[in-house]
């Protein structure tokens, strides 16, 4: 089984100066459409939770319902956003529902990442 545990957003906690930021969340959505060459996008509007747990699930229902109409170029994605292979390859075995689920957490937690340190950096050099 893969590295990751569904529905576990505890990673979040590294990145709570970051998390309860709108401007972060922005961010996180448009890194997304950038790594999808802007094929995907999450809708958000001013009515939506931009806070932790809650809008980094939506991210994470949103890549669910969609990554299958990627699945032919899915490995090219997964590289550009740079997902270990090592953690795709844990999911060969997994009922489809369960994958596309391990997936969508894989990519928002490498995403998360990628612009939570982008801001760090952005932080210091200010």
């Amino acid at each position: 089984m893969p590295d990751i545990v569904l529905n576990d957003f505890t990673y979040l906690d590294k990145y709570k100066e970051f998390v309860s930021r709108k401007e972060f969340w922005l961010a996180v959505s448009e890194q997304l459409t950038k790594d999808f060459n802007n094929e995907f996008s999450v809708k958000l509007d001013e009515e939506t939770d931009l806070q932790g747990d809650h809008i980094a699930e939506t991210f994470v229902k949103e890549l669910e319902k969609e990554l299958p109409t990627f699945t032919p170029r899915l490995s090219e994605i997964l590289y550009r956003i740079d997902v270990p292979e090592a953690q795709v390859t844990s999911l060969k075995n997994v009922p489809d529902d369960i994958y596309y689920r391990c997936l969508s957490e894989m990519i928002m937690k490498r995403i998360i990442l990628k612009v939570a340190i982008r801001k760090m950096y952005s932080d210091k050099k200010d």
